[in-house]
C-alpha cells in the first residue's frame, strides 16, 4: 500500500483519498517575478513524480498549480525595469511553462492566476470578518490568529514564541497576518469593501484551491520553506471560513535545494536558472539528478554529483536502446535459464514498487533500477532472449511513466515506426511498378516476404493497402 509522509501528523500514512474516484491535489506554484531556478524545479519535479505514481496506482488526479502574479517582489521588479507589473508576470509565467515542458512535467489541469480571482478572495475575507476571525484597520484586513485555536498545528510553532509577521499599526496581535492590504501610491489595486487595495499572499491559495478542488481536498504541497507562515496561515483562514477539519488531508513538503549551507535565493545571488543548467546538461539528465535524492531531503547542489548522475543515466539509456533491439530481434527461448531470469527481473520490479510505495523512495527505486541494468547487460542482452528482454523493457517503460526520465529513448519508437511505415510504402510502390510491367514473379515475391513479416496486403482497383496482422 502506498504511504506518504504527512507534515500535519509528522508521520507516514497509508494514502486514502477523500473520494476514491479522484485525488484532488494543489501545489503552490511560482511567484512570477523572475525566471524559474533549479530550486523551484526540484519541487515541481517531486510533485510531478507524486502525481505520476498516483496515476500509475490507478487514481484519477486533478492537479491545480497556482500562479502568484501580484506580489511585492513583482511590483519592485516592475519599478526597477520601468515596465508594467503585468509584463513582468507574463514573461516569467511563460518561462515557468517552458521549464515544465522541458523537464517533462505533466501539465496541471488548471494554472489559476491570483489577479483573476480577486472576487473570490474578497468573499472569503468578508466571511472571516463576519465570523469574527478577521478585522479591518484603516483599509487593511488582518486575521486574528488567537481566535483560531489550532493555530500552529502544521508548523508545531507555539504562538507565544512567534515573531511579528508584519509590522503595522492597529493590529490586535503582533502575530496577526494580512488578508487585504491597503493600496500604496503607484501600486496596482482593486476595489473592495475596505477601499482600494490588493490581497495578502496567503488568501489567494484558499480562494483558488476551494474554487477548483472544493472546500476540502486530499493533497496540498510546496517547499518546506512554505510550512510557516504560508501554509500555517492557509489552514487558519480556510478552516475558519469553510468549517472543514482537516481542510487538507495530506500536507506534503519538499526539501530545499541548497547551495552549500545556504538556501538558493535571489537575495543571496546564488541562483542557477533551469535555462542555464540545461545548456550544459540535458533536461532529462537534470531531472534524473533531482530524483536521485529523496524528495523530503535537502539536496546540496554539486556539479560533481550531477556529472556522476549524467554518466549513470547514459548507461541506462544505452541499455534500453540495445534492449529494444533484443526484444524485437532476439530469440524466443523458453528454457530453465529463461524462467530463472524472469524470476530475477520480476523480483527487482517488486522491490522498485515497494520503494515507491514507501513515501516515494526514489533513491532506493533507482538503486534497484541500476541492479536491473547490470543484470540486463550481464545476462539478458548476451543471451539474446527476446522473452526476458520484453519483460525488462516493460519495467523500464513503467519507470519512465512513474519517474518521467526516459522520455527520449521511448519516444524514439515513434520515429522508428515512422521510418518503418515509409519503408513498407516504398516496397509497396516498387511492387506496383513490377505489377504494372507484368513482372508477376518479383511482385509476388515482395508480397510473400511482406506477409511472412506479418504485413498483410490487399490489391484494390487503383491502389494497394496494407496493415499489420
Amino acid at each position: 500500500m502506498f504511504k506518504i509522509y504527512n507534515t500535519l501528523t509528522s508521520s507516514k500514512e497509508v494514502f486514502r483519498p477523500i473520494n476514491r474516484s479522484i485525488v484532488r491535489m494543489y501545489v503552490c506554484g511560482p511567484t512570477v517575478y523572475d525566471k524559474t531556478h533549479i530550486g523551484h524545479a526540484k519541487a515541481y519535479i517531486s510533485f510531478d513524480v507524486l502525481r505520476r505514481y498516483l496515476e500509475f496506482k490507478g487514481y484519477n488526479v486533478l492537479k491545480v498549480v497556482n500562479i502568484t502574479d501580484i506580489d511585492d517582489k513583482i511590483i519592485r521588479k516592475a519599478i526597477e525595469m520601468n515596465v508594467d507589473y503585468r509584463d513582468v508576470a507574463k514573461e516569467n509565467y511563460e518561462d515557468f511553462i517552458r521549464v515544465c515542458e522541458k523537464l517533462n512535467i505533466r501539465k496541471a489541469h488548471v494554472y489559476p492566476k491570483a489577479t483573476e480571482h480577486i472576487e473570490e478572495m474578497i468573499k472569503i475575507v468578508e466571511k472571516l470578518i463576519e465570523k469574527g476571525y478577521a478585522y479591518e484597520v484603516d483599509g487593511n484586513v488582518y486575521f486574528n490568529v488567537r481566535k483560531f485555536r489550532d493555530y500552529g498545528k502544521l508548523s508545531k510553532i507555539n504562538i507565544e514564541q512567534m515573531k511579528t509577521q508584519e509590522e503595522a499599526p492597529g493590529k490586535i496581535n503582533p502575530q496577526d497576518f494580512a488578508l487585504w492590504k491597503k493600496a500604496k501610491i503607484m501600486e496596482p489595486y482593486w476595489n473592495s469593501p475596505w477601499g482600494p487595495g490588493r490581497p495578502g499572499w496567503h488568501i489567494e491559495c484558499s480562494a483558488m484551491s476551494s474554487k477548483y478542488l472544493g472546500k476540502q481536498f486530499d493533497i496540498h504541497g510546496g517547499g518546506e520553506d512554505l510550512i510557516f507562515p504560508h501554509h500555517e496561515n492557509e489552514i487558519a483562514q480556510s478552516e475558519a471560513c469553510f468549517e472543514k477539519k482537516p481542510w487538507v488531508k495530506y500536507w506534503v513538503h519538499v526539501g530545499l535545494l541548497m547551495m552549500g549551507k545556504d538556501k538558493m535565493s535571489k537575495s543571496l545571488g546564488n541562483i542557477i536558472t533551469v535555462e542555464e543548467i540545461t545548456k550544459k546538461y540535458s533536461p532529462m539528465e537534470f531531472r534524473f539528478y533531482i530524483i536521485s535524492g529523496h524528495y523530503r531531503s535537502q539536496t546540496i547542489f554539486q556539479e560533481e554529483s550531477l556529472e556522476a548522475m549524467r554518466n549513470a543515466y547514459k548507461r541506462i539509456i544505452n541499455t534500453i536502446s540495445i534492449l529494444k533491439n533484443t526484444a524485437i530481434f532476439g530469440k524466443e527461448k523458453t528454457n530453465d535459464d529463461t524462467l530463472k531470469n524472469i524470476i530475477i527481473v520480476s523480483r527487482i520490479r517488486r522491490k522498485i514498487i515497494e520503494a515507491m510505495d514507501d513515501d516515494l523512495n526514489t533513491p532506493k527505486a533507482l538503486a534497484e533500477l541500476h541492479k536491473l541494468t547490470s543484470f540486463v547487460n550481464d545476462k539478458v542482452i548476451p543471451s539474446e532472449n527476446a522473452i526476458t528482454a520484453r519483460l525488462a523493457l516493460k519495467i523500464y517503460s513503467e519507470m519512465n511513466e512513474i519517474l518521467g526520465v526516459f522520455k527520449e529513448v521511448f519516444e524514439e519508437r515513434i520515429e522508428e515506426d515512422k521510418r518503418l511505415h515509409e519503408l513498407i510504402n516504398l516496397l509497396i510502390s516498387i511492387r506496383q511498378i513490377h505489377r504494372a510491367r507484368k513482372e508477376w514473379e518479383i511482385a509476388d515475391l515482395i508480397a510473400k516476404n511482406l506477409r511472412d513479416m506479418g504485413i498483410e496486403i490487399s490489391d484494390q482497383k487503383d491502389k494497394t493497402i496494407w496493415w499489420f496482422k
